[in-house]
């Protein structure tokens, strides 16, 4: 769940290097050797499942509670039908 401050700086490496190869595109040396970096640090995630970020987390918890609100209104407050189409308007 919670990222490591290695896993971290390694994002932040990888991301700053990302912005640079933009700035260098006329230079093929540096920008060679930033390609390679970019690659190597890479190779340095970690490999597997990593865990969902947090906002993952909370997008995936907000929906489920509105699953489950709206399965439990629907159970208390049975929906007729001529009061769930009493706003529709008919076309003239």
């Amino acid at each position: 769940m919670f990222k490591s401050r290695i896993d971290s700086k390694l994002e932040a490496e990888i991301a700053f290097l990302l912005e640079e190869l933009e700035t260098c595109r006329d230079n093929p040396e540096k920008y060679a050797t930033n390609v390679d970096r970019i690659a190597k640090l890479e190779k340095l995630r970690p490999e597997g499942l990593r865990p969902p970020s947090w906002d993952t987390v909370l997008l995936v918890g907000a929906n489920l509670f509105g699953i489950i609100y709206l399965a439990r209104f629907e159970r208390e407050n049975v929906i007729k039908a001529p009061n769930a189409f009493k706003f529709i308007q008919k076309p003239r």
